[in-house]
């Protein structure tokens, strides 16, 4: 089992992410609410503004950096179909990382479909291509992850995860606005499952609304996005289905709040309902890994 001794000891990146996740339940903790910044408009208008809200990108984007995003990307489906995080999301914020001087950018799902189709249907090959320094990791291999334990998980005590996650100075996440027909949706805690080695275990050995919050023991991002440039309704996460223009984003530290704040933007499978009636986002504020009470949550628009 690796200790929390251990784990600070792996990289500097790693002791950096950790340092994090324990600062913000520490705010959770003592009862703080979080704050979630809303826009409305394209990814280039909106995206910018929301890092303004929350002290700038270079709160957590540093010059010579090391920058990992995780979009949804785990589907060969094109835009339209609201199963993957926008092409000009993901290039928006990768080129912003750039422009606050970090030095590598690495995009990265561990996809459910043929990686290269993936790349190409989505959109996001093509829409970064001329982005010097970003790149598209799909991990496939054994070797790209590194078995991690957790006391603390009770549903999740150990789990593979991809190794660039230690390796990077900072995670940022970037998932659709999708419905999900185990999760009941799937944004930022749901999408950190594109992280790890082998989800199915969450479907067979695993009660899956206790694991998908327990993954923030392993990997909490530094800030977290929902793309809802479109909203998949139903029929999630593969579709197709019903999807509607939202042309939204949502922002804050609080993958938690952000989650929670982004459910009451559409109405799923036919019904408007609040992050506390997801059954993973009500364990995940539970066990004071983020609020998911609306009273707790401050809504900033810009």
């Amino acid at each position: 089992m690796t200790t929390r001794r251990e784990f600070i000891g792996h990289a500097a990146a790693g002791a950096a992410l950790l340092a994090t996740q324990q600062g913000f339940a520490e705010e959770v903790a003592a009862g703080s609410k979080s704050e979630v910044v809303v826009g409305k408009g394209s990814a280039e208008e909106i995206i910018p503004k929301i890092f303004k809200k929350i002290g700038g990108i270079e709160r957590f984007v540093k010059p010579g950096s090391r920058v990992m995003i995780k979009p949804n990307m785990s589907f060969a489906n094109p835009p339209d179909w609201g199963t993957c995080t926008s092409p000009e999301a993901v290039y928006t914020m990768a080129k912003l990382c750039l422009d606050a001087g970090a030095k590598r950018v690495i995009i990265c799902d561990n996809t459910l479909r043929e990686p290269e189709q993936c790349k190409e249907k989505t959109g996001i090959a093509e829409a970064i291509k001329s982005l010097k320094g970003v790149v598209i990791f799909i991990p496939k291999q054994d070797s790209m992850f590194i078995a991690k334990s957790d006391e603390r998980a009770k549903s999740l005590p150990s789990t593979e995860v991809v190794k660039q996650v230690y390796q990077s100075d900072c995670l940022i996440s970037l998932p659709c606005a999708k419905s999900h027909s185990a999760g009941g949706v799937s944004l930022n805690l749901k999408g950190q499952m594109g992280l790890i080695k082998e989800r199915g275990t969450f479907h067979r050995e695993t009660d899956m609304h206790t694991a998908i919050p327990e993954l923030l023991y392993y990997m909490k991002p530094h800030v977290s996005f929902v793309d809802a440039t479109r909203a998949l309704l139903d029929n999630g996460p593969a579709g197709p289905g019903k999807v509607v223009q939202l042309n939204t984003f949502v922002g804050g530290v609080d993958p938690v709040a952000v989650d929670s704040y982004a459910v009451t933007l559409a109405s799923w499978y036919g019904k408007t309902f609040d992050g506390t009636k997801v059954k993973h986002l009500k364990n995940a504020g539970a066990m004071k890994l983020g609020n998911v009470e609306s009273s707790m949550i401050t809504e900033i628009a810009v």
